[in-house]
């Protein structure tokens, strides 16, 4: 996918399906948040996947079924950095066929007071980093 470093596979299971066999739009959350924590741990290295972010807003588009045992490519990137928000956009595909596209913002949180706190210095940098591809 152009303009995306970092994707995370994921099988469709039985679970996930309904009676025509096709994925459950909830389960496609699902799959974000399991690739934004992978994102986040595996590739940036900025938590031990548990994020300090909390999603305010997502935005769904759905345009081909993903059905059961496809094998997804969830593709996301960081295309924002607020003060206290980031908006990260997704693309899951099975091989090259785009089925799904979303936009999520996520706002950092305090650990402790699970209020909007800045986004840390360090998240900012890696990030910006990171998706110019250096």
């Amino acid at each position: 996918m152009e303009n995306y470093r970092f994707h995370h596979d994921v099988r469709v299971r039985w679970s996930e399906v309904d009676g025509q066999r096709i994925v459950f739009n909830g389960n496609y959350l699902t799959y974000m948040d399991i690739a934004y924590a992978e994102y986040l741990r595996r590739e940036l290295k900025l938590s031990d996947g548990m994020p300090d972010t909390v999603i305010a807003k997502t935005t769904l588009e759905f345009k081909q079924s993903a059905q059961f045992d496809d094998v997804l490519s969830v593709w996301l990137r960081t295309s924002r950095i607020g003060q206290t928000s980031m908006t990260v956009d997704f693309v899951i595909t099975r091989f090259e066929q785009v089925l799904f596209n979303a936009q999520t913002v996520y706002v950092y949180v305090n650990s402790e007071t699970k209020q909007p706190a800045a986004v840390p210095d360090s998240w900012r940098h890696t990030i910006e980093v990171y998706e110019r591809g250096n």
